[in-house]
């Protein structure tokens, strides 16, 4: 069916992490394709909040990430590579999509709050831009 699947989680949200996994390994257990798993570790920004952090904070953070990434698909039992980026979510999950020839990503979404409708939520802004399909899924 799919190829390239490319599967988007947030680590800091480690429940929310495993339920992704898990319905990624049960869509994709019949087809014969490569799955990424992606983490994006949002970047620092402003240079009045950076400045307030260690010159190493970011490094240090992709790493934790990486990490808590590695068992997070060690406990789903997947096999697959990974990803940790830094950067605005949407827009590296976008870029690395395109950059693996994914046709699928995966996506996890919550219900939308306030902020979500002026703003546009992480899952929003990558179904309207993705040139792959994009599967969201709820809670």
């Amino acid at each position: 069916m799919f190829k390239t699947v490319l599967i988007a989680v947030d680590v800091s949200e480690e429940a929310e992490t495993q339920r992704i996994l898990s319905a990624a390994k049960a869509l994709t257990a019949d087809w014969d394709c490569a799955l990424h798993v992606i983490n994006v570790v949002p970047s620092v920004g402003m240079a009045v909040v950076g400045s307030f952090l260690s010159d190493d904070f970011e490094a240090r953070s992709k790493e934790a990430a990486h990490v808590q990434l590695m068992e997070a698909i060690a406990d789903a039992n997947l096999n697959a590579r990974t990803h940790v980026l830094t950067g605005k979510v949407y827009d590296m999950i976008l870029t690395e999509a395109e950059a693996l020839g994914a046709d699928l990503i995966l996506v996890g979404s919550h219900q939308p709050e306030l902020q979500d409708f002026l703003l546009g939520a992480n899952a929003a802004r990558i179904v309207r831009h993705a040139k792959a399909s994009v599967l969201v899924l709820r809670d």
